[in-house]
């Protein structure tokens, strides 16, 4: 009987702690940011910065790819937004942390101490873009294509990146594609 009034209990916290939880987040196991706050990823070359909607870009053509981290909203408060990128073998090719402040006037930035990292992490400002009918403040994070163990390594095929606001356990829900191809 002891052990019944237990998993009594039991059962009813993990009911009370759920319905806490948005019914979105219930139905589909995802417990990170809310999806709302999540930035979203457009990828572009660096040699051609405004074409936002291609996904397809060759190794011998491209030296650098940019992530343009877009933020829903005005940027209000700081974050760290970290950005996990995926070979099209599924192994964490490349993690980046870079912490994200709103823009104070024209003073610089400085930079933030990051676990796991022995120096500090310079802060990146966002600038205003538009995209998609709306305007977003976006960060840039530059990945490098051109020299690198992409190349080398023929490591082409379609590659995923995921956010993770904050340091948040799970990350933002919406995964973004792109293909690196010869």
């Amino acid at each position: 009987m002891k052990y019944r009034s237990i998993g009594f209990v039991l059962v009813l916290a993990g009911g009370i702690a759920l319905s806490s939880v948005p019914v979105s987040a219930q139905t589909h196991g995802y417990l990170g940011p809310p999806v709302s706050t999540c930035p979203q990823v457009v990828v572009s070359a660096v040699e051609t910065p405004n074409q936002l909607s291609r996904n397809r870009f060759s190794a011998t053509k491209t030296t650098d790819l940019v992530f343009h981290v877009l933020f829903h909203g005005k940027l209000d408060k700081d974050h760290v937004v970290t950005l996990k990128i995926y070979t099209p073998h599924g192994f964490l090719y490349q993690q980046l942390d870079v912490p994200v402040a709103p823009q104070k006037g024209h003073t610089p930035m400085g930079s933030r101490r990051l676990t796991g990292y022995p120096y500090p992490v310079r802060i990146k400002a966002p600038h205003s873009v538009t995209y998609n009918h709306g305007t977003y403040d976006s960060v840039d994070i530059q990945f490098p294509v051109a020299g690198t163990t992409i190349v080398t390594n023929s490591l082409y095929g379609k590659w995923k990146v995921q956010i993770v606001l904050d340091g948040a356990s799970k990350p933002c829900p919406q995964a973004v594609y792109f293909f690196i191809e010869q």
